[in-house]
């Protein structure tokens, strides 16, 4: 009788376990776009450009470039109030739906005063997209693009965005006011004095065109580090990417982290073409210290933080965001397990 014995380490399996059944689902991203179909799009108000087919080829090819087929895709156009919502899956026959509708779309008038004409109102149909279209099951993202200032319920918006940062814990949701001519800029004015969190004010118009293609970065969730196996390594984050836009070479994120008892980051470091950034971790506490410190029963947890870093506003970096969302780092204090295995 012949035995072979084989030693396999399941290490690389435990790790997989601790990272990804810990931290639960990942969620779906669903991309609205709330779209100003105002006369003033086609140049029709004093002052104003025509931008209307414009915008329109910018939403087609941002919807294109979506390229995971679980995102969900909706198109709301409003004027005064919503006009229209518009709802499919990312595969390929939805978005050819929405294309379709997009560039067939017209302009409806409507009776103001004696008047057939539009009005621009920011207020209800963002409150609608609040009401009916964001969820807690999966991250919003909302671009809301105009190319004016509203012509009523100013005070409602206003109000409506002070409730944002509470709004947008509750549902995951992030805003981008796209501010498509120069007349739009006052509304980065109201949202720099009220200054809610998760909702940005992108100036496409001065960054050159009517381009709305945000790529978006969803930092990695967990990571897991044995101290016993990793202390004195560099730390790896991977970054799930989503919406159209490209990854600029020589994009950079700062890496940080806050105070704790173990490992301290701050470092600014490029985003590499996988989408993973490398940085070095200074240990606040020799192998030894940190083995004796952390319970073999219960891990302990830091987190990672991720944001552009400085100049990532500006051309050719404007069109990238990082969504607010941090990694949590899982200390583990366990030695590495093998199993034996006796083929007879």
């Amino acid at each position: 009788m012949i035995m072979k014995r084989f030693l396999f380490s399941t290490f690389a399996f435990l790790i997989f376990v601790l990272t990804y059944a810990q931290s639960g689902n990942v969620k779906d991203v669903r991309q609205t776009y709330l779209w100003d179909v105002t006369l003033s799009m086609q140049g029709k108000a004093p002052g104003a450009p025509n931008i209307w087919e414009q915008v329109k080829e910018a939403i087609i090819t941002d919807i294109s470039q979506i390229n995971d087929d679980r995102t969900e895709i909706v198109v709301i156009p409003f004027q005064h109030k919503v006009l229209g919502e518009w709802k499919e899956y990312a595969t390929v026959a939805g978005k050819a739906k929405l294309v379709a509708k997009i560039k067939e779309y017209k302009i409806p008038l409507h009776n103001f005063n004696g008047h057939m004409t539009t009005m621009t109102c920011l207020y209800e149909p963002l409150q609608y997209v609040v009401d009916n279209v964001l969820s807690a099951n999966k991250v919003d993202i909302l671009k809301l693009m105009t190319d004016g200032i509203p012509d009523e319920h100013e005070k409602e918006y206003e109000q409506l965005l002070a409730r944002w940062c509470q709004i947008a814990k509750e549902k995951d949701a992030y805003g981008f006011y796209i501010m498509l001519t120069d007349q739009a800029k006052e509304g980065q004015t109201v949202l720099q004095r009220i200054a809610p969190c998760h909702f940005e004010a992108i100036d496409v118009a001065s960054l050159g065109g009517t381009d709305v293609s945000i790529l978006m970065l969803t930092p990695q969730q967990n990571i897991a580090f044995n101290v016993r196996e990793d202390y004195g390594k560099e730390i790896t984050i991977k970054y799930a990417h989503n919406g159209g836009g490209t990854l600029q070479a020589g994009y950079k994120v700062h890496v940080y982290s806050y105070d704790n008892s173990y490992i301290q980051v701050d470092e600014v470091v490029p985003l590499n073409s996988d989408y993973t950034v490398t940085v070095k971790a200074q240990y606040m506490m020799s192998q030894t210290e940190m083995m004796s410190s952390i319970s073999i029963e219960e891990n302990e947890k830091l987190f990672l933080y991720s944001e552009p870093a400085e100049g990532m506003d500006q051309l050719p970096y404007a069109m990238t965001r990082i969504l607010d969302a941090p990694t949590s780092v899982e200390m583990i204090n366990k030695p590495e397990k093998t199993v034996k295995f006796h083929v007879l």
